[in-house]
């Protein structure tokens, strides 16, 4: 059995990396593929390079689109898609040549409708690759175990591209349109669906960080939009999985962390822009205060680091301990 991968790429304004992503996916040794670039709107010639694959190899598929983002481009992809299975690759990326073997493998293997790799991380200025977040072991786990681990980021979190999926799991799922961190709702609810997982322990895929990608921009209301998809998953999982409710309540604290500490480091104009989100993330921060002192989740320089930063002290520490700090010579 030699079931067709849907592979979703997002693309926009990326013509200096698309070649090398798109190159990696038909050259995958696994090749019962259909590739679906999805043109958002894209302002450079990455629209031209998509129109070029599709002329030269038919497994190529080409949407274009006005702009909608990241979640609207995957979600067209997905309504179109033809395959059995899904896997998703962002367009300044790029994944191992046996990736979508190794991942079959392991769901007919293992019977399963989702199944987790690793990848590696790469400086997009020395080159360097890093192995990042990787399943220790391969393994069958429960979805349960699965949200768990990516709740508390062991070894995995939600990120939607070094996954596999069978299309099953998006018959009613799709990405927030409009938002970013748009796998952070998401992947946990396919997990809980899938019921079970396969643990790949390859790294497999190579995520590229550049300056100006989501990730690394900076603050403007998209910055708030991870914490905001938690404020909706911690009441759904006291709900739904009481189970999980510690690993969600750890989730939905470091979220909180994150935007404090982010405009704690940032200037004095954008913690006045936002000083509104400031006072929010700590007032719901002290929700939490029970947690920050108990919780078996925390290290010992995580829980002291939160509770400065719910009491308002983090930034005045950490211009005292650069003041007395001893300077090497």
């Amino acid at each position: 059995h030699n079931p067709l991968i849907s592979v979703i790429v997002p693309v926009y304004n990326v013509e200096a990396f698309l070649p090398k992503c798109v190159d990696s996916i038909l050259t995958q040794t696994y090749r019962n593929l259909e590739v679906i670039l999805v043109d958002d709107g894209t302002k450079d010639a990455s629209d031209k390079i998509c129109d070029a694959y599709a002329e030269k190899d038919s497994r190529v598929r080409v949407i274009h689109k006005a702009n909608g983002g990241l979640s609207s481009a995957r979600n067209a992809g997905i309504d179109i898609a033809k395959g059995e299975y899904l896997a998703f690759v962002d367009s300044d990326d790029w994944i191992e040549p046996q990736t979508y073997e190794w991942l079959m493998d392991l769901a007919q293997k293992y019977e399963v409708k989702l199944v987790c790799a690793g990848r590696y991380d790469v400086d997009s200025e020395t080159g360097a690759k890093t192995r990042g977040l990787c399943p220790p072991r391969e393994e069958v786990i429960s979805g349960e175990e699965l949200v768990r681990r990516i709740f508390t980021w062991d070894n995995i979190d939600s990120a939607a591209w070094d996954k596999l999926y069978h299309r099953s799991l998006f018959r009613e799922i799709r990405y927030p349109f409009g938002k970013v961190c748009e796998d952070v709702p998401t992947t946990y609810r396919i997990a809980l669906d899938a019921g079970k997982a396969a643990m790949c322990d390859k790294p497999v895929y190579n995520y590229l960080h550049r300056p100006g990608s989501i990730t690394t921009a900076s603050v403007s209301p998209k910055t708030f939009h991870y914490c905001e998809h938690t404020e909706t998953i911690y009441p759904w999982i006291l709900e739904n999985r009481p189970s999980l409710a510690a690993e969600a309540e750890y989730l939905r604290v470091r979220a909180l962390v994150y935007n404090l500490i982010t405009l704690d480091l940032a200037g004095e104009a954008l913690r006045q822009t936002y000083a509104a989100q400031y006072r929010k993330s700590r007032k719901e921060l002290r929700k939490h205060f029970r947690f920050l002192l108990t919780s078996s989740l925390l290290g010992r320089q995580e829980r002291l680091t939160d509770i400065f930063l719910m009491l308002g002290w983090y930034r005045s520490l950490r211009r005292l301990y650069h003041l007395i700090k001893p300077h090497k010579s």
